[in-house]
């Protein structure tokens, strides 16, 4: 595998990787001590993989596409929005 085609197909996966760099950048946030801000932040990273895989073609998805459409968007907008949830009741450490 030459460089060039090795950067194209890590470059179709940039739904995948823009979700995960978002993800990473929450636990980074929680990893300095702001739970709350950092799991928000993560929620909405995944949130993000939610629409970017409701809007975008199968040949466009990438690994987020893992089985039907609706199965996917489901899934991920119900972990992202329980994980949102739970970041907004918990309480604040004392």
């Amino acid at each position: 595998m030459t460089p060039a085609s090795w950067f194209r197909a890590v470059f179709r996966q940039w739904p995948f990787l823009a979700a995960l760099g978002i993800v990473v950048g929450g636990l980074a946030v929680v990893a300095n001590d702001h739970f709350k801000r950092g799991t928000v932040i993560i929620a909405g990273g995944i949130c993000i993989a939610a629409f970017l895989r409701l809007v975008l073609p199968n040949s466009r998805a990438g690994l987020l596409l893992v089985r039907s459409r609706f199965l996917d968007v489901l899934t991920l907008a119900f972990l992202g929005g329980g994980t949102l949830i739970a970041a907004l009741i918990v309480p604040p450490p004392s």
